[in-house]
């Protein structure tokens, strides 16, 4: 059986990789630690399911992982369910690749670049210091702060941002799209979904079936409009200027929806 709590000490910047199918994934980043430590907790009193578990530290890459089915093997080629709580506790910066079928992911304190996945699941982040690389079948997704781009696929579900400091590129089956600020480029495509950022710094180009959105344009800033609504209305609170603000550069905002409204706003 694995040990419920293993610690490994550190020598330098490590990355980390966890594969988890039910049950609950926690990765707390924090800074001057000295050792990463992994923490399995199942549920149930179902001890058996550790022994499914792989925990070691391979090089500089922590590796945490469970059962790819999800599931547990049981007497009668069945299998159960094996739902296990993972803790992890890494130094700040850390890189992370982190999979799970229906296991909640939250991460705290500032991690490196990120790639998550899971089938129906939450995913809460505070910081990414570095790119970041979202995908899910069905859930909500929600992301304090990436220092670097972002890029989304999900069938289901919302996804909401602080800032991000690069381009955000989404692509939803359904699904909403809430930020406050987006320094980069942005693009998202929706079959039906609302669009609302606080203020773009980019291009931006959106699309939807049906679904409006809400841009928020920072005051100075020149932006060019290409705008189509099927069923609709266009509401602009921005001035029409002849020059934009010295050195300030035009943006273009294209934007597509079947039926919504678009609305455009000074950025607070």
């Amino acid at each position: 059986m694995a040990l419920p709590r293993t610690s490994f000490p550190l020598t330098g910047p490590i990355d980390a990789v966890v594969r988890l199918g039910r049950g609950s994934l926690t990765v707390h980043t924090r800074e001057d630690l000295t050792e990463a430590i992994v923490q399995l907790d199942p549920r149930g009193g179902d001890g058996d399911v550790l022994d499914h578990f792989t925990v070691e530290l391979q090089g500089h890459t922590l590796c945490v992982l469970g059962p790819r089915q999800g599931g547990v093997p049981d007497l009668f080629g069945g299998r159960r369910k094996g739902s296990v709580d993972v803790v992890v506790e890494v130094p700040s910066g850390t890189a992370l690749k982190l999979s799970t079928m229906d296991a909640d992911v939250t991460v705290t304190g500032r991690c490196g670049r990120a790639d998550v996945a899971t089938g129906s699941a939450g995913i809460t982040l505070d910081t990414v210091d570095g790119d970041l690389r979202l995908r899910y079948g069905s859930g909500e997704s929600s992301v304090e702060a990436v220092h670097g781009s972002v890029q989304v696929k999900a069938g289901s579900g919302s996804a909401r941002f602080g800032e991000v400091t690069g381009g955000l590129h989404c692509g939803f089956g359904s699904g909403s799209l809430d930020a406050t600020v987006v320094r980069g480029d942005l693009r998202s495509r929706s079959g039906s979904g609302h669009v609302s950022v606080g203020a773009v710094h980019g291009d931006v180009d959106v699309a939807t079936g049906s679904g409006g959105f809400t841009l928020g344009v920072p005051t100075g800033v020149a932006a060019r409009l290409d705008v189509t609504t099927g069923s609709g209305q266009l509401h602009s609170d921005l001035p029409v200027e002849q020059n934009a603000s010295p050195g300030a550069r035009p943006i273009t905002i294209r934007a597509r929806t079947g039926s919504g409204d678009v609305r455009l706003t000074r950025a607070a």
